[in-house]
């Protein structure tokens, strides 16, 4: 394109949040371009380029047609597929900018299209100060800060906005609290500085464990989006108060705190999520729970993370700011040519307005989730899978959960039927009658999800034939793939199978049975009781794993059951054989802590039997399992990282405990019902 480009900039939530400053930011690097774009409204324009993908999805498509659309990856991608409206993402987006390396590893994985342009900060506004600026220890006395505290900050919401008394999964307010609790027991003289809207929770939580802390706002018990987002200039300042800024999240795009505070020069603490590895010393970040403690306490007594800001500084002079990033804006302009126009190839209902308000947004989203009594009562699901009567299979028990919780939401279900009244089936992998589905399928147009785990190849050890056959119906009959985990959707993708419209839904359980209600509490005094389960006696379910540690544990210390199928024999670890579920699930919650063992598990029911009964996990940090267990327990990587680790959940089992977060059956099911409500409405474009 020998003109100046037309460029449609979206995607702006108008509320000052993250996403606005990212549009603000982008844009400052394209007026550096006035000779090759031009900023214009959408329909004008050549470019549609929007800062985050949800609202292109409600856009009108013959508005869409014939434009190159640009979207930045503003969140942890694989994160992102667990939007259903994510099954749109392989026909609209052309091109992804990716702004962190781990989303662009991901994307360059799954062959998406993409180009790396980092995150941007301001540093006119995040600066580490200047002369003229007041006195820090003048200011804190403003803000009621005792000389001798310790300060620490966090600026990111804890609470979910439809419920401000929950915390939000996302930003780990859980985790946040568990430390400050253990390092006010530490005797360390801390103090919170929080800002921003929607801390609700965390301030309540502070104040009942007796933790000092001050909020940089006002405090209403309604939403306070409105009045507590905060200046960048004051945001500025509050970190340059800070002696460590503290990041909880569990997954992120940025998160913008960790430019914000090396910008500033301010000490931080931030778990390994988006961009933080980019930027941040590797002293600077921390995996779980009792190693942030620890780095904390070192910190308050020597100031450690000192020697870590000049590098972060460094590193965003040099690669994170508009003027930076203006260069590889001009690369992806100059190479437009290679971004696919948009095409037309399906007609899209039911889906969100464009760019709504973000109470909008959430009321939509619950809506599509939950749904209304008319709407849900009238979609009609069928179940296609190979029920069993329980003791069986995790993808057994799970389809089992599923139907059930399905009903309780108002769906219509039925197991393995083909009619013209079923809205949409939901048939698992291979393991259900195929043929029969196919036969009947030839008659009529059907809709499917198709539920899929693996690769078989990985798990078994063997089975390519069954994996080509699963990709073979994919193919033929899919409106949507539902994968497991992030780590099927990549592993079967590095094996050559590319699914139709895929999204990631993690499995969960039946809460009626699987819960911590009446779980035994550990007690100090006596053996830790350490348990395992499995149906399949698969080697890679880890059996040989078992007779090492039947050699190796400390018997005085532990005692250790397994519950299920295994070739091998033990001298020490208590063998149960397969019981039905409520008996599992009364013996798991008789045991401290659940050891995954499983090679390339998937998506492991047992392991997610044994969260929702209260047991922290030491888990292999291999297949599905980092993605269930999250703060709630270790990854070990062999035998004697194995011991490390256990040693370290043992010394802390009450704390990983409370740091369980789990899906609920419910959740999951609504987002089965919102994906199947999805494809019922979208019809082929003849």
């Amino acid at each position: 394109m020998n003109h100046p480009i037309k460029v449609h900039l979206y995607g702006s939530e108008k509320n000052g949040w993250a996403l606005d400053t990212d549009l603000a930011l982008t844009k400052k690097s394209l007026e550096l371009l006035s000779d090759k774009v031009v900023l214009t409204d959408l329909e004008q324009a050549e470019v549609l380029h929007s800062v985050w993908e949800e609202p292109i999805f409600g856009l009108d498509q013959s508005i869409l047609a014939g434009k190159r659309i640009v979207c930045h990856v503003c969140n942890n991608f694989m994160r992102l597929h667990e939007n259903s409206a994510m099954i749109r993402a392989g026909d609209t987006v052309g091109m992804w900018v990716t702004m962190a390396q781990e989303a662009q590893q991901d994307l360059q994985s799954l062959s998406y299209s993409s180009t790396f342009i980092p995150y941007s900060v301001d540093t006119k506004v995040f600066h580490p100060g200047n002369p003229t600026e007041q006195g820090r220890d003048e200011r804190r006395k403003q803000y009621g800060i005792p000389e001798s505290a310790f300060l620490i900050s966090n600026f990111m919401r804890d609470s979910f906005g439809h419920d401000l008394h929950q915390p939000k999964d996302q930003k780990g307010g859980e985790l946040l609290l568990e430390i400050a609790v253990a390092l006010k027991a530490r005797k360390i003289p801390v103090h919170f500085l929080l800002a921003g809207p929607r801390r609700h929770w965390i301030r309540s939580k502070l104040r009942e464990q007796g933790i000092p802390f001050t909020f940089a706002g006002k405090e209403i018990e309604q939403d306070d989006l409105k009045c507590n987002i905060a200046d960048a200039e004051v945001i500025s300042s509050l970190y340059r108060l800070s002696d460590l800024h503290l990041v909880t999240s569990r997954w992120e795009g940025g998160p913008r705190s960790v430019l914000e505070a090396a910008a500033t020069r301010t000490p931080i603490l931030c778990t390994p999520v988006g961009i933080a590895p980019d930027i941040l010393e590797p002293d600077s970040l921390y995996d779980a729970f009792d190693q942030a403690v620890e780095r904390i306490e070192q910190h308050a007594c020597d100031r450690v993370l000192d020697k870590t800001l000049d590098k972060q500084y460094q590193r965003i002079q040099e690669r994170h700011t508009p003027e930076k990033n203006a260069p590889l804006f001009e690369r992806l302009y100059n190479d437009l040519e290679k971004v696919k126009p948009y095409t037309v190839t399906k007609k899209w209902v039911d889906v969100p307005a464009p760019v709504p308000s973000f109470k909008e947004r959430i009321t939509l989203r619950l809506q599509r989730m939950v749904g209304s009594a008319s709407a849900v009562k009238a979609l009609r699901i069928s179940l296609w899978h190979e029920f069993h009567k329980p003791p069986y299979g995790g993808g057994n028990q799970f389809m089992l959960a599923l139907q059930r919780a399905m009903e309780m939401q108002g769906v219509e279900t039925s197991v393995n039927k083909l009619s013209r009244s079923v809205d949409v089936h939901i048939c698992n992998s291979c393991w259900f009658d195929h043929k029969k589905f196919q036969k009947k399928a030839a008659s009529f147009p059907v809709r499917m999800i198709h539920r899929i785990d693996g690769p078989v190849t990985l798990y078994r050890g063997e089975g390519r034939d069954e994996d080509e056959l699963i990709f073979d119906l994919n193919r033929q009959f899919a409106s949507a793939t539902v994968f497991q985990s992030a780590y099927s959707f990549k592993e079967s993708y590095a094996l050559g199978f590319k699914a139709v419209s895929p999204v990631v839904i993690h499995n969960s359980v039946n809460e009626t049975i699987f819960h911590p209600q009446g779980r035994v509490p550990f007690a100090e005094g006596r053996k830790i009781r350490l348990v395992s389960s499995a149906w399949s006696d698969n080697p890679r379910k880890g059996g040989s794993f078992l007779k090492w540690l039947d050699t190796h544990l400390d018997w005085d210390r532990f005692e250790y059951t397994f519950i299920g199928r295994v070739q091998e024999e033990f001298q020490h670890i208590r063998h149960i054989q397969a019981v039905p579920s409520d008996e599992l699930a009364n013996y798991l919650r008789q045991h401290d802590i659940y050891l995954a063992v499983s090679l390339h598990e998937p998506c492991s029911n047992a392991l997610l039997e044994a969260l929702a009964c209260g047991l922290p996990a030491l888990y292999r940090d291999d297949g599905g399992n980092p993605e269930l267990v999250s703060f709630g327990g270790l990854p070990f990587t062999d035998e004697q990282d194995a011991l490390e680790k256990l040693d370290r959940l043992a010394r802390n089992i009450n704390s990983f405990q409370r740091l369980i977060w789990t899906r609920s059956i419910a959740d999951i099911a609504a987002r089965y019902i919102d994906l199947a409500r999805r494809i019922r409405d979208w019809e082929q474009v003849v």
